[in-house]
Order: C-alpha cells, then structure tokens, then sequence
C-alpha cells in the first residue's frame, strides 16, 4: 500500500569526497539528490551551510549557518531559498530551466516520519483482524462464531484500509516533491510490483495446493493480475485484497497528470487536491467517471495531501477548509459502505454507524497531528514495521485463511489467529529481506540505466518560434520554465519556519 510511506527522499551527497566512503544516507526508493555545492557563498559559510545540513546536526549550528547565509547577502534561507522567486534578466538568463523540476539538488527534503511507518502497521494489523475473526472461510462456521468475544471490536477493522488512504496522500505528496514524472513512476513501479509480483504467485501456488478457502484462477487471468491491472480490465483477482491497489494506481494517475506532468509545486498539489474532491461528489452517478475518479475513497487521498501542505508549509484556511470538506465526505461515504459483518451483532445499526464515524475521525486527528509536527517518534525500528506492512497486507487473506484452516484442528481458535499472525509477520519479513529489497534495487538500477534525455518530456515554450537563424533550422533553445516551488503557490501556500 502506499504506502507507505513508504520511503520518503533526503538530501544526498554526490560524491565519496563529500559523504565519505559509505555514508550515503536516504531511503530505499528516495531521489537521486545532488552535491551541497554553493559556489554563491564564502568557504566559510559554504562548510557551515553544509555541515548545518548534515542528517542530525540541525540545530544550534543550522540556525547559525542560516543566519549567516542571510545577514551575508548572498543568500537565503535553506527553508525558504525554493519560495524566493528567481530574478529575470531581460535575455531570460537568470531563469531556471525547465528541467530544473525534475530534480531539485537543493532542496531540503523532510525526514522520515517513522510515526507513518507505525501507523501504516496498525492499519495493516485493523484489516488483518478484521479478516480472520469475522469472515467465516477458515473456520467452517458463521460470520464472527469462531471468535465472538472479540468481534464486536475487531468488526470495524476494514476501516483500516481508509487509514491506509490517508497515510498514502500524505506519502505519495512527501515523496513527489522535486521529482518528475518519469522518476515519480519509477519510484512507484520499483516500491509497488515486486512484492505484488510474489505475492501473486504465491497465492496462486498456495491456493492450487491447498483449494479450501477458493479456488485458483486460470493461468491466463493470473498473468493479467501480474499486471496490477486486472480489475480495469475485467479479471478477477488472485486475492480480493489486490482491489486497494487499484484505487492507488488511479491516484497515482491522476496525480501524475495534473501534478507533475507540469512539475511539482504546492499549488498544484492544491488545486489537484480540491478539483478531485469536488469532481467526486458528480461522477459517482456517471459509471465511467466513477471507475476513474473513485469518488468513494478520494477524500482520504485528499485529505492526506492537504494534510502534507500543512506539514511542509504550514496551516491556513484554504488547507483546513479543504482537510474539513474531505472529513465530511469521507462520513458521507463510509455512512454507504455495507461490509460484511457478524452473524449475531451486539451493536445496532446506529451504533455501529456512530462507531464508524467515531474512527474516521480519530484517524484524521492522528495524521492531523502528523501534520502539525504534534505527534512525533524517534523510534528506528518502526522502519521494519512499515517494511512488513505491504507484504503482510499482500498475503494475510488466501494465505492466512488456508494457514487457519489447517492450524485451527490442533489449537483453539484465538491461538490458531495468533500464530497464523505471528507467522505471517515472519514470511514479510522473508519477502522483504530477500524478494522486495533486492528486486526493487535491481529494477532501480535498470531504470536509472535506460533512463531518457532530461529533455524527452519537455514543452517548448509558446513565447519562442520553432526555429532560430535565417534561412536554416537550427538546435533550440532548452526550454525555461519557472521555480517549480513558486509558481503562484505564495498565493495559497504560506512560508514555513520549519523546514
């Protein structure tokens, strides 16, 4: 799932002189940065600025570095240096180029938010529960029988799919900041398909095997599931679980179209953002609007970016206003959603409605907190918990119910759920160390060696003829653009200290 967050980019240095043999810091799928170079500035305050910028050092000797960078004159604040406008010489000269949006070397990324990493565990583990206490496959016996003491709890555990949808818009706008296109979806193909690829093959050979809790698809539809593709094209899934992943496809497309196909900026996540939420509300009568723009789940995307920008930027009225919109919809939405549940409910519908829109809530105020830098942990091993989020999600159901099936003749049920659970968080780990890791390296590294001309995706600009000289086509000009962090976001987006 988006997951994740999933990786989200920091600074790197360029070469072994400027990071030191093996100390490149980063995650696994974060952009390539480039060198700390600042030609602009005295020796001394180029070492204080770089040193300042170094991964835990910012503090005392950052605001130094910042302070003098701008009493200096010839410069500004790391923070604020990507929203100071660029001048403009009368040639155009002082302007960037408009590749410049594809990778920002400068710009000083977040750090990671382990508190995401945890999170996205705990939604992992909401759906999880929700699957093997309620449903009624792996034991043989009514919805929520096998388990009845817990389920009046773990029934509401398929919202945790909606946590993970908040968690992805935040994410997926941390991690898109100063990349383009081409690198956004390389980031997405390389941190999506490979444990999805072992997934689907092992699902299938463990349901060939053991056909209890379903029955295997036909070789050719499995291929098609390879794909990520198969509920757009009208094929079943190996697991019913894979649909979540087709949501983030489409907010992965959409975002991409209208937000980094032009590059990166905060307004743009923001006009996107509102656009989205607003098309939603009429496309869910239209069923080919409905099937692109998922109008059911988008306000949790939405809420998520908004949620970035106040992180990133800090708050005003047009974020909250529109984090505010989207809570409502999103009850709205969920209030419409009938999941199965057990067969005796001690709740009544009213209840079990108030309840819903109950976690719904708390789950806005928990990335609400994220955002506003309230709720924060230094823990490092939950970045081994988000790493086992994905293939946990991927393999709990047609495995998980297949492994109870066997497992609940010899143990009573909560300990068959304990055990299948335990032994589940063991094999992500396997997939992760030994499958997810390696391949998405190797994926990496044929992207990066197939990778086209920075100038393949760019749009020549209006203001320019085709062609220059007299009387022969000559080479253009590389197209200018402006700062992809300005771009009219002051307007909406405000300064931020922070950062």
């Amino acid at each position: 799932m988006e997951d994740q967050p999933e990786h989200i980019p920091r600074h790197r240095y360029s070469s072994p002189q400027d990071r030191g043999q093996g100390a490149q810091t980063g995650h696994d799928d974060a952009g390539e940065g480039g060198p700390w170079h600042r030609p602009d500035l005295p020796p001394g305050i180029a070492l204080a600025a770089r040193t300042a910028d170094s991964p835990g050092r910012r503090g005392f000797a950052a605001r130094a570095a910042d302070l003098l960078v701008c009493r200096s004159g010839t410069g500004v604040e790391p923070a604020r240096a990507a929203n100071r406008r660029q001048p403009r010489s009368p040639n155009g000269a002082g302007r960037r180029a408009s590749g410049d949006h594809v990778e920002n070397p400068s710009r000083i990324a977040p750090a990671r938010l382990y508190v995401l990493d945890g999170l996205r565990l705990v939604a992992a583990l909401l759906v999880v529960a929700f699957h093997f206490t309620v449903f009624s496959r792996p034991w043989g016996v009514p919805n929520g029988a096998a388990l009845p003491a817990v389920v009046p709890v773990t029934q509401f555990g398929w919202l945790g799919v909606y946590l993970f949808f908040l968690i992805s818009g935040f994410v997926i706008c941390m991690s898109a900041e100063g990349r383009g296109l081409a690198q956004f979806a390389t980031a997405r193909i390389t941190r999506l398909y490979p444990a999805y690829w072992f997934a689907v093959l092992a699902t299938t050979a463990v349901v060939a095997l053991w056909p209890v809790v379903t029955r295997p698809l036909r070789p050719g539809d499995v291929l098609t599931n390879l794909t990520m593709f198969q509920e757009l094209l009208g094929v079943p899934s190996v697991d019913v679980v894979y649909w979540t992943l087709t949501v983030e496809l489409r907010f992965y497309l959409l975002f991409g179209v209208f937000v980094l196909l032009r590059g990166y900026t905060p307004r743009r996540v923001l006009l996107f953002a509102a656009g989205w939420l607003v098309a939603g509300l009429f496309a869910a009568d239209v069923p080919l609007l409905a099937k692109l723009l998922v109008p059911r789940d988008s306000a949790f995307f939405v809420a998520g970016m908004a949620l970035y920008l106040i992180y990133r930027h800090g708050g005003n009225l047009y974020l909250w206003g529109l984090v505010g919109a989207s809570w409502l919809v999103a009850l709205e939405m969920v209030s419409t959603v009938t999941p199965r549940g057990p067969v005796h409910n001690p709740f009544s519908p009213t209840e079990v409605a108030i309840v819903e829109a109950g976690l719904v809530t708390l789950f806005f105020l928990i990335i609400a907190g994220v955002a506003t830098h309230r709720l924060a942990v230094g823990w490092r091993w939950l970045t081994l918990a988000g790493a086992l989020t994905y293939p946990l999600y991927l393999l709990h159901e047609y495995v998980g119910w297949t492994m109870i099936h066997y497992v609940r003749a010899v143990l009573p049920p909560w300990a068959a759920v304990l055990v299948v659970l335990a032994a589940l968080l063991v094999i992500s780990w396997l997939v992760y160390r030994y499958v997810e890791k390696p391949l998405s390296g190797w994926l990496r590294r044929r992207f990066r060696a197939s990778r086209l001309p920075a100038t393949f995706l760019q749009q020549p600009p209006a203001d320019r003829p085709p062609s220059q000289g007299t009387g022969s086509t000559s080479v253009p000009r590389q197209s200018e653009h402006r700062s992809p962090v300005t771009d009219g976001a002051l307007a909406l987006i405000p300064r931020s200290n922070s950062h």
